[in-house]
């Protein structure tokens, strides 16, 4: 894959507080987001990745496809992120993705009624061919 312009941590900021009840806290001096106090994503390396909930067989998927865009966090259950790897679309629905796994289900019930209804996570993931 060709590397791309970085993700700004600003257009990170702002797509995951785009999602409901989404806010800015941080655990150990690491900047994350969460819904409802459980985090789906932390900004752990400065401007350069995202830390992103994902489930195992999500994870392996993405490291296999592009081994240095991705990487494995604690065993399969985040997915680290590089942001000069990935296009904003992806990006947009890996933060989804990885607020939907944490969200409550009443929220992610009345998200899906109240608006268009989204496929469930790790299925809109659209990944671009491979450049090399």
């Amino acid at each position: 894959m060709r590397r791309r312009r970085r993700i700004t941590l600003a257009a990170v900021r702002r797509l995951a507080l785009a999602l409901p009840e989404a806010v800015e806290r941080s655990h150990f001096d690491v900047p994350d987001f969460r819904v409802r106090n459980k985090i789906f994503a932390a900004l752990p390396d400065g401007d350069r990745a995202v830390v992103v909930k994902t489930d195992p067989a999500n994870a392996e998927a993405l490291v296999s496809w592009d081994g240095i865009a991705f990487w494995n966090e604690w065993r399969g259950r985040w997915l680290g992120v590089r942001l000069d790897r990935v296009s904003l679309p992806v990006l947009r629905d890996l933060l989804s993705d990885a607020w939907r796994l944490v969200a409550p289900k009443k929220l992610t019930a009345a998200l899906r009624e109240s608006g268009p209804r989204a496929p469930p996570p790790n299925k809109r993931l659209k990944l671009a061919a491979r450049v090399d």
